[in-house]
């Protein structure tokens, strides 16, 4: 069993507020139709639609609460984003993970730190265009500008790399379980 230390309070409240919300937003997308597809909201996939908006809209102050504590935290800045360095870590970690080899829980730089802030990078801008596509995209059929209109496309494409990332992401977890690191320690929001 592995920990390299345990991760703050107000990272922990963030992860467990995103994990949920874009694990929420990914399923019910699977499932809803979208009001712009003519949705009848007494159907299963027009709540799902609803409640996908409402969601995400809270997904993303969640996501915007993480940018304001990244821009006061630069140690946690440095872990997530290490675009001057240790490089040396990053790619120890990914040698060691093409060994069969994982890299340590709790909050660290290196590999770890680097895939997390990709993630955080692809969900903000899902969030901004689905929170751009709520306020802005008209709704009932009307014919929305070009512009507006192609954040749907883009959305769902973000989508998809969401996806990738979040089976990566979990896959991992698995088998950080397996191996009985202590990797739940991050949805304890109460400590």
């Amino acid at each position: 069993m592995t920990e390299t230390g345990s991760w703050s309070r107000e990272s922990r409240w963030l992860h467990a507020g995103i994990a949920f919300g874009v694990t929420w937003q990914l399923f019910s997308s699977l499932w809803m139709t979208p009001n712009w597809a003519k949705a009848e909201y007494n159907s299963l996939g027009g709540i799902l639609f609803s409640l996908h908006a409402w969601v995400g809209l809270m997904t993303a102050l969640f996501i915007l609460w993480h940018w304001l504590w990244l821009a006061r935290d630069a140690g946690a800045r440095r872990q997530l984003f290490p675009w001057r360095g240790p490089w040396a870590l990053v790619l120890a970690e990914a040698k060691g993970l093409l060994q069969g080899s994982l890299p340590p829980t709790g909050p660290h730089g290196g590999l770890v730190g680097l895939v997390h802030g990709l993630g955080l990078l692809a969900v903000t801008w899902m969030g901004l265009t689905g929170a751009a596509i709520f306020f802005f995209l008209p709704q009932g059929g009307t014919s929305p500008g070009a512009t507006l209109h192609s954040l749907v496309p883009l959305h769902t494409l973000l989508a998809n790399i969401v996806w990738a990332y979040w089976i990566g992401h979990v896959s991992m977890v698995a088998l950080h379980v397996l191996r009985r690191d202590r990797i739940w320690n991050i949805f304890r929001l109460w400590e």
